[in-house]
């Protein structure tokens, strides 16, 4: 069967940190689903952060140095750092993956509001930028479509020659556009989903202009119409028409493309159904355009999904 190359592990998901420990509902269903062939990547090396964060906020972030270490708002512990860099890691082995054969799921948070001198809104680092930093002569391209505009990837694109971002929000979260980034305010519950179908449109015309080497796409789930912090209104079939368009132009264009999953406040199962069909859209769009970019995985998953003791 056919499958989508995904990393994780159950460091992902300690369980005290609540918005967290639901990417290990996502990744069972996932699992049972047979969507996706998980893998568990190495943890990233802090030392790869120099140069991108700012050594202070580096160093109190691993030794757990207050105030520093929670500015992100949670409270710092050594489970949500060893999390943190297992999903930074992820993200710098499916960016891997995605760039050798087309496509690949890191199950994990983009952390797109940190910004150089911190953390920010749940974000402890900025893993989309990271990936620009890690990859200095690749053009890497962000397709932010969370509900809260990505303020900490629009920072790091003023200062990253190499990356380029556009956000396509509810709420916006600081988000204005600037060097390198774009700005997309959208209102689907007021004014159809027509608005957020032109949005991307403009993001792909984006796209073409600058003839990325790899897309990253934040795939929120926050921007849900039940979703309490939700403004952006889209019902979960148009969710599923964002994801499957993005796919598609991505898979059309042949360019590697890595996807998060983010945000999603709301019951934490539902949050993994939006997740999973996130990826049931990857699937069709890939098998459509590009199913070389998929795996013929066999029944086994590698990765274990059993929580951490």
């Amino acid at each position: 069967m056919k499958r989508v190359p995904g990393f994780y592990s159950a460091r992902y998901a300690p369980a005290e940190v609540a918005s967290l420990a639901r990417l290990q509902l996502a990744a069972e269903q996932m699992q049972r689903c047979g969507l996706v062939d998980f893998r568990a990547p190495a943890p990233l090396d802090p030392q790869r952060l120099r140069g991108l964060h700012s050594d202070r906020y580096i160093d109190a972030f691993v030794s757990g140095f207050e105030p520093l270490a929670s500015s992100q708002g949670l409270r710092w512990s050594p489970r949500l750092r060893d999390a943190t860099l297992a999903m930074l890691g992820g993200q710098l082995e499916a960016s891997g993956q995605a760039l050798r054969t087309g496509l690949a799921l890191n199950l994990a948070r983009g952390f797109h509001h940190a910004v150089p001198e911190r953390g920010v809104a749940y974000c402890p680092f900025n893993g989309l930028a990271l990936v620009a930093h890690c990859l200095p002569q690749r053009r890497v391209f962000v397709i932010d479509c969370d509900e809260h505009g990505g303020n900490g990837t629009e920072e790091f694109a003023a200062l990253l020659p190499n990356l380029h971002a556009a956000s396509v929000f509810g709420t916006r979260f600081g988000c204005r556009g600037g060097e390198r980034s774009w700005a997309f305010p959208v209102r689907v519950d007021l004014f159809g989903f027509e608005v957020y179908e032109a949005a991307l449109a403009t993001v792909f015309d984006l796209v073409d202009r600058v003839q990325p080497d790899l897309v990253i796409y934040q795939a929120g789930a926050d921007c849900h119409i039940d979703d309490p912090k939700g403004r952006a209104g889209l019902t979960t079939p148009e969710l599923f028409r964002r994801d499957l368009m993005v796919f598609e132009a991505m898979a059309a264009r042949a360019i590697p493309l890595v996807f998060v999953v983010a945000g999603g406040y709301q019951q934490a199962r539902r949050v993994a159904r939006i997740n999973t069909n996130t990826v049931r859209a990857a699937r069709r769009a890939y098998l459509r355009r590009f199913p070389a970019a998929l795996l013929d995985a066999p029944d086994a998953c590698d990765v274990a999904l059993a929580p951490p003791s």
